[in-house]
């Protein structure tokens, strides 16, 4: 609706039309509780005043045989004709017998509902009366005449108009009710004030954000932001911080193909050209065969060079920061990030998942003639069975199978890449510290525990290394484990492989852990 939408688009209109009836509420009940009040007040002291008016009539009457007699002061008498610059009337009546006869004053003046047989001699009665077509108050007093054998009362009545006391309760409201408006203009003109400067930090932060560049994306400051509205900043900051962790990931993805692709493209090149050249007239048909098979494997080279990069821009792209290891840094809160993160993810059976990748890398261990296998058990058991599948307990976890997958077959494929012909690879998963735990065990040249940490670090490649690659299979690996909420940790090897020709080394041991997750 447009009066919705027109709401909606204000804060400061929607406090106004939210306080400002709930004020004005107020300030009516306020009035009407002050005119009942002011009411009471004036009849309290009118009525003072007629009280006054019955006692000095009742000390001015005496009895005189049967007969009443009345010496009224003079005082009294310029009361009734000037007391309140008003209308008075007054009448005195006996009552004998049950019957009521006025002595003197307005005989009509009416008594109280009931009649006589109300009053009393204690206090006077006020009542609301018509007399004459207009409203009057009256105080009525009945007091016994103290002779012998007397059955009469003396009944003093004494009324004066309304229009006065209603007048000054009138008068007094009127200016309590503009009283009350000009309080609710002044608190609406104070809360449009009040909410106006509350929201001036808000209109710096907007012109704050304005005056930035297009490509500034540091957080904003909420040092001088409202407690109220610091959490919707803080929201802002980790959305900006976000954006620009995905903007600084497909920067650095572009530098990485870019420098990566630039040299395996240049040498296959470089070996088709002399493929070419060796090719014509059929000079050299064995240099040129050598330098279509070097082509085909830097192309081989390139194309899993091609699938690392696309698939560490895809871990960035999900997991926003990259994990420790990837620049040698970590950022205060990220494993709460990630641990929040793999929070959404599926469930997936991390061992089964394993099994599969042993499955398929088994023809290229067999191609290098390693024995290669999986073990079941806390620690894998002994031996490799090549290709046999287990019947290990799932091992469920929260992963993208994708990420995860790619993760292990990274690890798996080192081992097979770096270990000699004839070596050792043995592969399990097990449970251990609450963690699923995927392992890569292998008996090759291992790596010193001095650089286990470099390794990680992108395009780190070990001096001497002789194997190709490109440096990007265990940051990788690490990372996709950290999307998870998982780590990737290396080790010396630990099982006793069967002593055969493959045995090159200390071994190396490649664990990826995973939190278990709660099905």
């Amino acid at each position: 609706m447009p009066g919705g939408r027109w709401l909606r688009a204000s804060l400061r209109r929607q406090l106004l039309v939210l306080l400002l009836p709930a004020l004005a509420a107020m300030m009516a009940i306020d009035t009407w509780l002050t005119y009942h009040a002011l009411r009471e007040a004036a009849n309290a002291a009118y009525d003072r005043s007629l009280f006054g008016s019955v006692r000095a009539i009742d000390n001015a009457i005496g009895m005189a045989g049967e007969s009443i007699q009345l010496t009224l002061p003079d005082a009294a008498m310029e009361m009734f004709e000037t007391a309140a610059q008003t209308r008075v009337f007054y009448r005195i009546a006996l009552e004998r017998g049950g019957s009521v006869e006025t002595v003197t004053g307005y005989e009509d003046l009416p008594l109280p509902t009931g009649g006589a047989a109300g009053l009393t001699s204690n206090a006077p009665r006020y009542y609301d009366a018509s007399y004459r077509g207009e409203a009057v108050r009256i105080a009525a007093l009945a007091r016994p005449v103290y002779r012998p054998d007397a059955q009469m009362r003396v009944i003093i009545q004494v009324a004066e108009s309304a229009e006065p006391r209603a007048a000054l309760v009138a008068a007094v409201w009127r200016n309590t009710l503009a009283r009350d408006a000009l309080l609710i203009v002044a608190s609406a003109a104070i809360l449009v004030g009040g909410i106006s400067l509350v929201l001036a930090p808000l209109a710096r932060v907007r012109d704050e954000v304005e005056a930035r560049p297009a490509d500034d994306l540091t957080p904003l400051d909420t040092a001088t932001v409202p407690a109220e509205v610091r959490p919707l900043v803080d929201a802002v900051n980790r959305h900006v911080g976000r954006s620009a962790a995905m903007a600084a990931a497909q920067e650095q993805f572009i530098a990485d193909a870019a420098h990566q692709l630039r040299t395996p493209l240049a040498i296959v090149k470089t070996q088709a050209e002399f493929a070419g050249r060796q090719l014509e007239g059929e000079r050299n048909l064995p240099a040129a065969r050598e330098a279509l098979h070097a082509a085909v494997a830097q192309l081989e080279q390139a194309s899993r060079l091609t699938s690392q990069l696309l698939m560490l821009a895809r871990v960035r792209q999900q997991g926003g920061k990259p994990a420790k290891g990837w620049q040698g840094q970590e950022e205060p809160g990220d494993a709460a990030n990630a641990a929040e993160g793999a929070a959404a993810l599926p469930l997936v059976d991390a061992a089964a998942l394993a099994r599969q990748v042993a499955l398929d890398y088994l023809p290229l261990a067999r191609a290098r003639q390693q024995d290669f296998g999986w073990a079941e058990g806390e620690e894998g058991g002994q031996g490799g069975q090549e290709g046999q599948e287990g019947q290990a307990p799932p091992l469920w976890v929260r992963a993208d199978p994708a990420l995860l997958r790619e993760a292990y077959a990274n690890l798996v494929h080192n081992a097979i890449q770096y270990c000699p012909r004839g070596g050792h690879i043995t592969l399990w998963a097990a449970r251990e510290d609450g963690q699923a735990c995927l392992v890569v065990e292998d008996n090759g040249p291992g790596i010193p525990a001095e650089e286990r940490d470099q390794v990680f670090a992108r395009f780190y490649r070990r001096v001497g290394t002789e194997q190709p690659g490109s440096g990007l299979g265990l940051a990788i690996s690490r990372e996709m484990a950290a999307r998870s909420g998982g780590s990737v940790t290396l080790g010396d090897a630990r099982r006793q492989s069967p002593p055969h020709e493959g045995q090159h080394g200390p071994g190396l041991r490649a664990a990826l852990r995973l939190p278990l997750a709660r099905v």
